[in-house]
Order: structure tokens, then C-alpha cells, then sequence
């Protein structure tokens, strides 16, 4: 497994292993070589990392408590299915946490900060203009986390990107930004972008509420139309999923 690498390329030194397994089973899940409903086992982990089973089993743990995975009884971990409800139920924290942050972040936003945030946004209608699909979807996730960071709350942003990595591979796995929504999300940000601009705690609180709401009813209607929920008492496959070669 290739550790990832800090400063000048080179690797934290003192990182323990189980942080870059759980790196690397997030990297997994974003490029797609790990489904939501998927099992997974602790030996098959060990031999696809080339780790010994304390790392992978801390690594699991960790996910578990971010919301991730699902420990099973003796079986190993299942990767969150993603049905409606689970959705509804993420983009409700989502909105929660990202509207108080939004809220904040207007209130101690230096000019620096705004100019950034504001060149971020012009950057990103270009990429949305241009079809950037998934790339832009990915930039837009830059965009936010630099709004929030102003708002000097670590771990509310710590709980908002742990339980939001599945949404988003699932989103990112529908093809990102389409065609006839660039120029609704690019009015979506622009309304923030001028919150932060006029300094004002309210409007960027309402702007983000109004977003991230839009965004879930767009994500719903996207998986609804390609048929990625699973049938009416139905659960998605939970067998193990053989990874070792892949």
C-alpha cells in the first residue's frame, strides 16, 4: 500500500499505519472499488493493503464511528447501503451543520478570506460551464470546505466530512454536475458568495439552507431516475466481495 505523502512528497513519519489504511479504504470507496452494501472482511483487507489485522481493525473501527461502515457479528463490516431515507437523513446534518458554519463564517470572514472565496466561485462556474462533470463536483467540495474553514470550527467539520463520504461517492458515481443544472447551482453560489460579501450572518445562513436542500432533492431525483435504490424490502448485497487482486 502506498503511503500517502506529506510536505515535499515525503511520508509523515510518524503516521501510524492504520491512519493510511484508512486513507486508503477511503480512496478505494471514492474511485469506486468499493460499493455502499459491500462486505468486507478483515483477511480480505489484509491481503489488499498488505497489512497485518491490528491496522485494518482500527481502521474499520474508525469508519464505523464516522458512520461509514456497519460492523456486523462476526462477519466483518458492510459498507452503508444508501437507500432514501439514509440520504434524507445525512443531507439533514448536512444542512444543519453547514448553515451554522455558513453563519459563522460570514461573521468572522476577513477581506482576504472573501476575495478567496470569491475567486474559488469564479474558477468553479468555469468548470461547470465547461462540462467538468465529476471534476468540478470535486471542486465544488474544495470550494465549501474553504467557506466553512473560515468559520474556525475544526470539529464540526470533522463530523460533516465523515458523514458525507458515501453521499458524495454516490453522487460523484451519477456523473457529477450535468447540464441542466450549471446555471442553477452556479446562482445557488453566487447568492452565498455575495452573503460573505455583505458580511451578512443571516443571508449566507439561508443561501447554504436553500443549496444543500437543492442538492438533496437533485441527488434523490438523479438515483430515482437511474434506478440506484434498492427495491422495496430489499438490501443490498452483503456477501463478501472478493478484493484481494483488485
Amino acid at each position: 500500500m502506498k503511503a500517502p505523502t506529506g510536505p515535499a512528497g515525503i511520508p509523515p513519519l510518524n503516521e501510524p499505519v492504520y491512519l493510511r489504511v484508512k486513507r486508503a479504504i477511503l480512496a478505494d470507496l471514492v474511485a469506486g472499488a468499493f460499493l455502499p452494501g459491500m462486505h468486507l472482511t478483515i483477511d480480505t483487507l489484509t491481503s489488499r493493503y498488505g497489512v497485518s489485522h491490528m491496522p485494518i481493525r482500527e481502521a474499520l473501527r474508525q469508519l464505523e464511528g464516522e458512520g461509514i461502515l456497519i460492523s456486523l457479528a462476526h462477519r466483518g463490516f458492510k459498507i452503508e447501503s444508501v437507500t432514501e431515507d439514509y440520504i434524507r437523513n445525512i443531507y439533514d446534518i448536512r444542512v444543519g451543520i453547514e448553515s451554522l458554519l455558513a453563519h459563522r463564517a460570514a461573521e468572522l470572514a476577513t477581506d482576504d478570506d472573501i476575495r478567496d472565496i470569491r475567486e474559488m466561485h469564479e474558477a468553479l462556474c468555469v468548470m461547470i460551464r465547461s462540462g467538468g462533470g465529476v471534476p468540478a463536483a470535486l471542486e465544488n467540495v474544495k470550494f465549501h470546505k474553504r467557506l466553512y474553514s473560515i468559520a474556525r470550527n475544526p470539529e464540526a467539520e470533522l463530523i460533516l466530512e465523515g458523514r458525507t463520504r458515501v453521499v458524495r461517492t454516490v453522487g460523484d458515481g451519477l456523473g457529477g454536475y450535468t447540464p441542466e443544472v450549471f446555471e442553477i447551482v452556479i446562482a445557488e453560489h453566487e447568492k452565498m458568495v455575495e452573503a460573505m460579501e455583505r458580511k451578512d450572518p443571516k443571508a449566507a445562513r439561508d443561501a447554504v439552507f436553500d443549496h444543500v436542500t437543492a442538492a438533496r432533492d437533485r441527488l434523490l431525483r438523479k438515483m430515482a431516475l437511474s434506478h440506484r435504490f434498492p427495491p422495496d424490502g430489499a438490501t443490498e448485497d452483503t456477501t463478501e466481495t472478493k478484493l484481494a487482486s483488485g
